[in-house]
């Protein structure tokens, strides 16, 4: 007999199980249908965004504001990244890993920002410490951490970035677990690579 968490897992993923981009609402079908055209599939998490479109909407818009913000690109799927890593969210951790890959991130970056291990670039191991502290403490990151995030070379934008990153994305793990989405196929290989 599943325990309760068990119960309670697949009692939430019961309910999206009939969502797909056929029968989401009509509201949130354009919005699907421009997932289609940025990604050439729909992603599993966009569909189950898409049952409160105004979630959905909200959320690609924030991610386009975090797109916009003043760390790279490559900093930017590394704070996406940190995020879903410390929250156990294989979903998320997938896409960003895929995403960072194809931007032209480092291999052994990608993979210790995945699984947590050393980062060889100290600019970038100080952004994926601080955005993790960030994720960990809910905002509550001591003095002492903040000004050695400030020393490998960020500014309180930096900061301001990291920290609309972190809300952003833990909407989305949430999400995701909740649903008990499963990661989509083309991200699949990347995850398994973090995982061998």
């Amino acid at each position: 007999m599943p325990s309760l968490d068990q119960r309670a897992s697949i009692a939430a993923s019961a309910h999206f199980s009939d969502l797909t981009e056929v029968t989401a609402p009509a509201a949130a079908r354009p919005m699907l249908a421009q997932a289609r055209e940025v990604f050439g599939f729909v992603p599993n998490l966009a569909v189950v965004m898409a049952a409160e479109p105004a979630t959905l909407e909200s959320y690609f818009h924030s991610l386009k504001a975090f797109g916009e913000t003043t760390l790279s690109p490559i900093e930017q799927q590394i704070v996406l990244m940190s995020v879903s890593r410390v929250n156990r969210a294989d979903y998320s951790l997938a896409i960003h890993a895929a995403l960072a890959a194809k931007l032209g991130t480092p291999p052994d970056i990608v993979k210790a920002i995945g699984t947590g291990a050393s980062v060889r670039d100290p600019k970038l191991a100080a952004l994926r410490r601080f955005t993790e502290l960030f994720t960990i403490a809910r905002g509550q990151v001591a003095n002492a951490e903040l000004e050695s995030f400030l020393s490998a070379g960020y500014d309180r934008t930096a900061m301001v970035a990291v920290a609309f990153g972190v809300a952003v994305k833990t909407f989305a793990n949430t999400l995701a677990h909740l649903a008990q989405t499963p990661v989509d196929g083309p991200f699949a290989a990347t995850l398994n690579e973090l995982r061998a």
